[in-house]
C-alpha cells in the first residue's frame, strides 16, 4: 500500500522536474550571453560599473552586431570565475587583481592559474580576456575602443596601450602594431 502512494508522488516529481528547466532563469541567461558580449566588472569597487558600461558602449557603437553590454559581480575573484569558466569573455579587472589570478596566487590562490591577457590599459584597470579568447574579436575589440577615444569617458582614461602588468593578448598586438606603425600616439 506504501508503494501504490509513492508512485503517483514519484509520477508526479518527474513529471515537475521535466518541466520546470523549461522555465529556469539559467536557460534565459544562456541565450542571453550568446546573443551579447558582456563585459564583466566588479561592483565592490566604486565607479567600476560605470567604466565597465562606458568600453561596452564603445564596442556596441563600433561592432553593433556584439550587443556589448556591462555587468558587475560581486567581487574580482567572481569576476575571474566568470572568465574562466567560459560563462563570460571579457571582464574589466584592476591591474593587481589580473596579475594575482594570472599567477594563482592572493585571493585566486585556491583557483589555479588563470591564463588572462590584456586588451586595454583603462586607467588602472585592464579590459581582460582569456589567451584563448579568438584573434580577430581581441582585434576588433581593441580597435573599437581606441576609435572610442576622441570623445566620451573613455577619452579622459591614459593610453589604452599602455603597460600593462601582463602579457597583452595577440589580436590586441596585432591592432596596436598596426595602427603605431602608421600613426605615433
Amino acid at each position: 500500500m506504501a508503494t501504490d502512494r509513492k508512485l503517483p508522488a514519484l509520477a508526479l516529481l518527474g513529471a515537475a522536474a521535466t518541466l520546470l528547466p523549461a522555465h529556469s532563469p539559467y536557460r534565459q541567461w544562456y541565450a542571453y550571453r550568446a546573443k551579447h558580449l558582456v563585459v564583466v566588472t566588479d561592483e565592490a569597487r566604486p565607479g567600476a560599473l560605470a567604466v565597465a558600461t562606458a568600453i561596452a558602449s564603445a564596442i556596441a557603437a563600433r561592432w553593433p552586431e556584439t550587443k556589448a553590454v556591462a555587468s558587475a559581480a560581486r567581487t574580482p575573484l567572481e569576476v575571474v570565475k566568470l572568465l574562466s569558466s567560459g560563462q563570460l569573455q571579457v571582464g574589466l579587472l584592476p591591474g593587481t587583481d589580473a596579475v594575482q589570478a594570472l599567477e594563482g596566487r592572493g585571493r585566486f590562490g585556491g583557483h589555479g592559474k588563470v591564463p588572462l591577457r590584456a586588451l586595454a590599459v583603462v586607467g588602472s584597470d585592464l579590459l581582460v580576456v582569456l589567451d584563448s579568447y579568438p584573434l580577430e574579436s581581441a582585434r576588433d575589440l581593441a580597435q573599437a575602443l581606441v576609435e572610442s577615444r576622441d570623445g566620451g569617458p573613455l577619452a579622459e582614461k591614459p593610453p589604452l596601450r599602455g603597460p600593462a602588468p601582463i602579457p597583452f593578448h595577440p589580436g590586441a598586438l596585432q591592432y596596436y602594431r598596426g595602427r603605431t606603425a602608421l600613426e605615433r600616439w
